[in-house]
């Protein structure tokens, strides 16, 4: 049975208008299901639930009278994102049972393995929506009801995958969903506890819980982003040298980490820097307490747990003022020495790694700092002019560590205190696992925090030149991990040191297809992510109760629902699937449209229009490469043949002979003696097209056309409330 005829014999037009917002491939798996189920269980009753909180409609099958306020269902059909879900009434079957279909072979062994359960608890009398009057109300319990999955395990959502691309055409809200994603897999249990409802992911309330906890994992840098472009390469994704500017004001070139080196590296010393209670992004820094050699003043601060410098005559460098013989004093010291002074009372925050040295190529100590800079009038020992500290826990003290490699072959300088840029914190604990010296007290915990590495527009860099060994070592059997037997290292070529990816790293990557087809993608990539599709979704343009939003325009109603719905059926025929056009464009529409301002449809109206002019339009022009035959298909400019439908046309077609254009004896010789032109109906001309609420109906509901037509031969201005009483008409019925 066909959809539509499907939709008369069976629906009531609530019901019709839901399941015409559905996609193609689930209209069609619909219509097979409600067949099957029927074949199983002939007399069964079909009706229809709707829950206001869920914001989800159900289509029940069972037994229901028409005077009873509640039925008896058996089995639920549930409308996702991409699937249709069959669920058993979890209250009548021991073992709770659902499945989620792609494709109706997966339903026979379902309801096989349920018929003789289900004999006489399905005895009603074929009565469809179209007989009742109106949904029922889902009950509480019926929200709350816990399914399992057929094999009777309890359903959980499945965890993220390590490596996921979320990809179709424009405006589906893939970099949208990267939010949502990032959270699940950042924070599998917190995401669990928001109690997520996918019939909800736009609402507003959910939306704030899930951005605020999105942010909050930012914050944290658990969570990073980056966009891949054409000029984009392994320098900056991984490891390269940088040209930069030392204290001399000399270029000098160093190996700098990229994004994802950067973010392997936190990931997999999560565990030591939560230990070691460092911030997310420590800088390490060069101390030299009294000197390299043994001294008491460096003793003392190694047992009360603070590091110290001299030049206290300076003052309490955390006061505003300070006394006129103070600033004399500090005015006096050379650049170097003011520069020291400066960076340990002001730079070094607490978090960061401080290294003692005990040579120019050798520390002696390291340690966290934790907490302010103080001033100690009485300074330390017998050195009153130790007055500037830290405090600082030392977790070694009694070491002899060669950095000078890890240094870049740079030896330290005698300068007091600066910053150690030429390697990271990752670099420096590697260092200390190779010499199998370990800085924590205490015992690591068992599990690693995870962290997220989101890639927009993955496909639009040359992923081979970007990811260069990392290709292999993503996979998930290649990760670095506790039992993971299979953990494979590179050299890095830059740097030379040791690098693996680690297996609390996720990766989510957005790709629009109409920028470049799947098909193009590096297949050395491809086999190593989970391709997730995202395809428009007309139902996110609908109300809470499932019907579509209409915007309301002197008695017309433009059902924007059915408006995508047709622009990318057509879309669909004339180009392919994956140019198709999101339900995210009209998103703008719906806010303005729920504004809950004065005129608040005069206003959707108003932004229908712009992005119609500067979003659609123009995309439609580049699909198209500007034939604006296949433009004017889309919109539908064909079928406005007479003139009372004239003034509803988006794109003006005119033809001329050649005569006409050069006059005679032009000297063209080519196939045709004639040339069609196209131009774009004025989007200034209030009284045009794009100002008129009937010509965007008429776009996916023909009766407007045969409606003005007729008004026109009877003389009669057409009669809008009249013939848009609900704005959906089909247009498969007026052809």
């Amino acid at each position: 049975m066909e959809f539509e005829e499907f939709l008369y014999t069976y629906m009531d037009e609530k019901n019709t208008v839901y399941l015409e917002s559905r996609t193609n491939n689930q209209q069609r798996l619909f219509v097979e299901i409600y067949s099957l189920i029927r074949q199983y269980f002939p007399q069964c009753d079909c009706y229809t639930t709707h829950n206001t909180k869920e914001k989800k409609r159900h289509f029940r099958f069972g037994v229901k009278d028409l005077s009873s306020k509640q039925g008896i269902p058996r089995i639920t059909v549930t409308f996702l994102s991409l699937t249709v879900r069959v669920s058993l009434n979890s209250r009548f079957f021991k073992g709770k049972k659902r499945i989620d279909l792609t494709s109706i072979e997966q339903l026979s062994p379902f309801l096989e393995n349920i018929q003789d359960q289900l004999n006489g608890e399905m005895g009603g009398n074929q009565r469809n929506p179209i007989d009742y009057f109106g949904d029922e109300e889902t009950t509480e319990e019926d929200t709350n009801e816990k399914l399992i999955i057929n094999d009777g395990s309890e359903f959980d959502s499945p965890p993220s995958p390590l490596n996921q691309i979320l990809y179709g055409p424009p405006g589906t809200g893939k970099t949208y969903h990267t939010i949502e994603a990032a959270v699940k897999a950042a924070e599998p249990e917190k995401y669990k506890a928001l109690k997520r409802n996918p019939a909800l992911s736009t609402a507003k309330s959910q939306r704030e819980e899930l951005v605020k906890l999105y942010k909050s994992l930012v914050d944290d840098d658990r969570i990073r982003f980056v966009t891949f472009h054409q000029s984009y390469g392994y320098e900056e994704f991984v490891e390269g040298l940088r040209a930069l500017t030392n204290e001399e004001k000399q270029i000098e070139y160093k190996v700098l980490p990229g994004v994802f080196k950067k973010i392997s590296d936190d990931a997999a010393n999560t565990n030591i820097k939560k230990n070691l209670e460092l911030n997310a992004n420590p800088r390490i820094w060069k101390i030299s307490i009294d000197g390299v050699k043994p001294s008491s003043i460096k003793n003392y601060c190694f047992e009360n747990k603070v590091a110290a410098i001299g030049w206290g005559h300076t003052g309490d460098m955390a006061q505003d003022e300070r006394s006129p013989e103070e600033n004399a004093y500090f005015e006096g010291l050379t650049s170097q020495n003011k520069n020291t002074i400066t960076q340990f009372c002001s730079e070094i925050n607490e978090g960061d790694l401080l290294l003692c040295i005990s040579s120019a190529k050798t520390i002696q100590a390291v340690g966290v700092v934790k907490g302010d800079y103080e001033y100690k009038d009485q300074g330390i020992l017998d050195r009153n002019d130790f007055r500037h500290t830290l405090p600082v826990e030392w977790l070694k003290t009694d070491l002899d560590l060669d950095i000078h490699s890890l240094n870049d072959n740079t030896n330290l300088v005698q300068k007091t205190v600066y910053e150690l840029d030429r390697f990271t914190e990752a670099d420096f604990f590697q260092l200390m696992e190779k010499n199998e010296i370990s800085l924590g007290q205490k015992s690591l915990p068992e599990t690693k925090d995870n962290y997220v590495l989101v890639i927009d527009e993955i496909n639009r860099g040359n992923i081979s030149k970007i990811f260069g060994e990392l290709i292999t070592l993503i996979e998930p059997n290649k990760r670095a991990g506790k039992d993971n037997l299979e953990t494979l290292k590179v050299t890095l070529p830059h740097s030379g040191n040791p690098f693996s990816v680690p297996d609390n790293l996720y990766i989510i990557g957005t790709m629009n297809t109409a920028d470049r087809s799947l098909a193009m993608m590096d297949t050395a990539l491809r086999r190593r992510f989970d391709f997730i599709e995202m395809m428009p979704d007309c139902s996110a343009l609908n109300d809470e109760s499932g019907m579509p939003y209409c915007i309301d325009i002197d008695g017309v109603k433009l059902n924007l629902s059915k408006l995508l719905l047709t622009m990318n059926k057509r879309i669909e025929v004339l180009y392919d699937r994956e140019h198709t056009l999101g339900h995210a464009f009209f998103m703008p529409v719906l806010d303005a449209l729920n504004s809950g301002e004065e005129n608040s449809d005069v206003k959707a109206f108003i932004e229908l229009q712009r992005i119609f002019k500067n979003k659609i339009i123009p995309l439609l022009e580049e699909y198209f490469f500007e034939d604006w035959n296949r433009i004017r298909l889309v919109l539908g400019d064909n079928r406005k043949k007479t003139d009372a439908q004239s003034q509803f046309v988006f794109i003006q077609q005119h033809t001329a002979s050649y005569n006409d254009i050069f006059g005679e004896e032009h000297g063209l010789e080519t196939y045709d003696d004639k040339k069609t032109t196209y131009k774009l109906t004025d989007f200034n001309d209030e009284s045009g097209a794009w100002h008129q609420a009937l010509a965007y109906q008429a776009i996916y509901d023909a009766s407007v056309l045969k409606k003005q037509d007729k008004s026109a031969n009877s003389g009669k201005e057409p009669n809008l409330a009249e013939q848009t009483v609900t704005g959906i008409e089909s247009e498969t019925s007026n052809s």
